[in-house]
């Protein structure tokens, strides 16, 4: 039970949070079972939303795009390889943008189930399937697989010049 707590308050090992983490303070995760708090930073050189963006992405999003009306950009169209999917955190609302094979896909990033981070689960074709426990949902409509009475909200995304841009 406590490893569970400790994987829902800090992350898996591989996971967004730790990586988050090691980015923004330097160093590694504890491997030890009690958890141990994070190091104050001593300055922060740029938003804690944009280095967590840049974070797992090797290319900024685009600055120069203009979104269409309630849209936001939100990463850059060749920054997300196909058949990946990626947390993102846009005007304070965590998302999971997915692609696949070249068409783009935003859904909420948390399960439906026991609100695993949907972004740092696998995607095999269009459907994704959470790290906590397995529940899978399809990122076109939301639906899930697993639990036909259950549903992640999904978001409408357009691609302008290189920007993926997603309506919240």
């Amino acid at each position: 039970m406590l490893t569970l707590i400790k994987t829902i308050l800090l992350g898996r090992p591989q996971g967004f949070r730790s990586r988050a983490r090691a980015k923004l303070f330097g160093g590694n995760r504890s491997t030890t079972s009690e958890p141990t708090p994070a190091p104050t930073p001593k300055r922060a050189s740029q938003p804690v939303e944009a280095a967590e963006k840049s974070l797992a992405l090797k290319m900024e999003p685009p600055r120069d795009v203009t979104p269409p009306d309630g849209y936001e950009v939100v990463l850059h169209k060749n920054a997300l390889e196909a058949g990946k999917i990626i947390e993102i955190i846009i005007g304070g609302t965590a998302i999971a943008v997915a692609n696949v094979g070249g068409t783009y896909h935003a859904i909420s990033n948390t399960c439906a189930h026991a609100d695993g981070p949907l972004g740092e689960g696998s995607l095999d074709g269009h459907i994704v399937s959470c790290p906590y426990h397995g529940w899978q949902f399809d990122v076109r409509d939301g639906k899930c697989k697993t639990n036909a009475y259950a549903s992640v909200p999904t978001y409408p995304v357009q691609i302008v010049g290189n920007a993926v841009c997603v309506k919240l």
